[in-house]
């Protein structure tokens, strides 16, 4: 951390010392023997953990305090408000009455390290996501002069999940839903390829039946879609029972937002012997059906909501037994064509070669040997 330096500028005297790997610059005024008592507290403050930039005392916030400020102003912007504000209270919990300034780097990272024996990549990058975004709010709102966020990276994912069921596992895990509302929403999950919280928020003004669609008004990307509804869907939806005093589709007894369906789907899971299947293993599902009965990735693009290409085809795992069946449609396509005309028959005349190329042409009137010729046949 080093001692500081006493230095002067001008008519005034200086000190500068280092917090966190960040120099500090401070102007004290004409007396050197003041400047020398100024470096000697603030590096005991250093010390102590106790420093906090000159300038409108930044940093002295308690982070449970902060945490709470964060939820009364972006909790109603946060798209998954229950999960989110878990991962911000998790967060207070953490810190508790800690002072934003007090937070270094350095223990976030040790809290990554710790994190990542006990808990999925994703999950620790969702909760170092909603931290940075915090701090970042801390620094726009004045409560913290810089971020301890920055520079710390987050850790490599592997989202290439190949969950995917087949037709048969489909129909049995729909026959093994108890309650109506989880067979209806594993419905619409197999057959839109929609996700669970897209679902959950579709109201009955978002099915268009005349059209045949269902628009999808609030999507991940934060971008509206519209999701062909098949003949089974628009069946479920114009049967489903509509509850009173509430325009949401799928509602809880009291009208409002259904708020657990984990417990259902699970128990379904479990009735229908299917093992290791997440509720968004049904999007995984749509989109390798769809695939594999021939449909076009671009049109699954715009069905899934993906703002590139390279993100539906991670969806769109293919099964080896489809593979194969395609290479053997391909042994089927070339076996009936006939060996083309060779190359030599399909050079040019003598008039359209220009002498700088003549010699390229000279063996056209060469006769191909039997081995040859094979060589150039299907």
């Amino acid at each position: 951390m080093g001692s500081g330096t006493i230095y002067k500028r001008g008519n005034s005297w200086c000190v500068g010392f280092v917090v966190n790997g960040r120099r500090v610059r401070e102007t004290v005024g004409p007396n050197k023997r003041i400047a020398e008592r100024v470096l000697s507290l603030r590096m005991t403050q250093v010390l102590e953990n106790r420093y906090f930039p000159p300038n409108r005392q930044l940093g002295r916030m308690p982070f449970k305090d902060f945490a709470q400020m964060y939820l009364e102003r972006e909790g109603a912007l946060l798209k998954s408000i229950r999960t989110e504000r878990n991962r911000v209270l998790a967060w207070a919990r953490e810190f508790g009455s800690r002072s934003l300034g007090q937070i270094t780097r350095e223990e976030i990272e040790a809290w990554r390290r710790n994190k990542m024996t006990k808990c999925r990549p994703a999950t620790i990058n969702r909760a170092l996501s909603r931290l940075r975004r915090m701090f970042s709010l801390g620094v726009e709102w004045e409560l913290l002069e810089e971020s301890p966020m920055a520079g710390i990276r987050f850790v490599r994912e592997n989202n290439a999940r190949t969950r995917y069921l087949s037709l048969q596992e489909c129909q049995r895990l729909i026959a093994s839903c108890i309650a109506p509302h989880i067979r209806a929403m594993v419905t619409v999950a197999l057959h839109s390829g929609m996700r669970l919280g897209e679902i959950l928020n579709l109201r009955l003004y978002d099915l268009d039946f005349a059209a045949g669609f269902i628009l999808v008004r609030e999507s991940k990307n934060g971008e509206s879609r519209h999701v062909p509804m098949d003949a089974i869907l628009s069946a479920l939806f114009r049967s489903y029972p509509r509850r009173l005093g509430t325009d949401l589709v799928f509602s809880s007894s009291s009208g409002g937002r259904i708020v657990d369906v984990r417990t259902g789907f699970r128990n379904a899971c479990k009735r229908a012997g299917l093992i290791d299947l997440h509720f968004h293993d049904l999007r995984h599902t749509f989109a390798s059906q769809f695939v594999m009965a021939g449909g076009d990735l671009y049109i699954l693009k715009e069905i899934l909501g993906h703002k590139s290409l390279a993100m539906t085809t991670r969806y769109s795992h293919l099964s080896p037994t489809y593979k194969i069946r395609a290479i053997d449609r391909m042994n089927t396509l070339w076996a009936g064509v006939k060996p083309q005309a060779s190359t030599s028959e399909m050079l040019p005349d003598d008039s359209s070669v220009t002498p700088a190329s003549h010699a390229t042409y000279q063996d056209r009137s060469q006769p191909l040997t039997p081995a040859t010729d094979a060589a150039l046949s299907i």
